[in-house]
């Protein structure tokens, strides 16, 4: 009898410490907007100034993609931290290190590994059901919409080169190993890196040009002020096709659209892109 009183006793426990509210950090905004549609958002106490963009309400600033700030964490004692790979490898093993709960979120390599961030991330944080209702939704509701999209031939794919341009004017592009080359896919384009086994890499202009992109897609950051004539003179000067044609978009990282968000809304941006595809196909 004492015995099973003990057990049950543990067992509520248990559930205590599952029904109570968690401290949790995100230094990934794709992360942070997860939590916030898992209905996490009063729980987390420390975030990245990228993060802001989904949040109601103003957090602690924890670090970036370039520091962590050690001393915040201390005070703050939150039960997870949630970094972000390739860009948080480093920090990983010292969070660790200083007695804090952490998870570094894999980098997806596709939708389903975005949808699968979702998933983790809900477990982890006793949110499991939410987290399977909102994938089940974006697939239902969003991605369904897209399926026959799927089945058509690469030769009649729109070729789309991405360019991510930083406020140095240094640039980068995606691999096939990337998020973006499959949300190209899904929206009926085809990466004009679709062959290149990498992730992000700095291609040469020369290289692009061979590619000849029907459409470039440019994704600034929300603070830079980039105009297209701009863009086109220090980047280009008529050297491609798609510039000549006006298929060049600057396509400035938002809430609604965002070619570097990896969260969920960026099924909404393979929306648009596929819409967008569309009309330029008919052109």
């Amino acid at each position: 009898m004492q015995i099973q009183v003990k057990f049950i006793n543990l067992f509520l426990v248990e559930l205590l410490l599952v029904g109570s509210a968690m401290k949790i950090v995100s230094l990934s905004p794709a992360i942070t907007e997860t939590l916030v549609l898992l209905g996490a958002e009063d729980e987390i106490v420390g975030v990245t100034p990228f993060c802001f963009m989904w949040l109601r309400d103003k957090k602690e600033i924890i670090g970036s993609y370039l520091h962590v700030r050690f001393d915040r964490l201390e005070k703050l004692k939150p039960d997870i931290v949630f970094l972000q790979s390739h860009v948080h490898d480093k920090f990983y093993e010292i969070v660790k290190s200083r007695g804090f709960n952490a998870y570094l979120t894999p980098l997806p390599s596709s939708l389903y590994g975005i949808l699968q961030n979702v998933l983790d991330v809900g477990s982890l944080i006793g949110r499991y059901y939410e987290a399977r209702e909102l994938v089940s939704r974006i697939v239902l509701e969003k991605l369904s919409r897209l399926r026959d999209i799927l089945s058509k031939p690469l030769s009649s794919r729109v070729r789309v080169y991405v360019e991510y341009l930083w406020p140095d004017w240094s640039y980068s592009t995606a691999g096939a190993l990337t998020f973006i080359d499959d949300g190209l896919w899904w929206s009926g384009g085809l990466n004009i890196f679709y062959d290149r086994p990498a992730k992000f890499f700095t291609p040469k202009r020369e290289e692009v040009g061979l590619r000849d992109p029907e459409v470039v897609l440019v994704n600034i950051e929300p603070q830079m002020e980039v105009s297209m004539r701009e863009y086109l003179n220090r980047r280009w000067t008529g050297e491609l096709e798609a510039a000549r044609s006006d298929r060049v978009f600057l396509v400035r990282e938002s809430k609604n659209i965002n070619l570097a968000h990896m969260g969920p809304s960026f099924i909404d941006t393979v929306m648009w892109i596929s819409m967008l595809l569309k009309r330029v196909s008919k052109q």
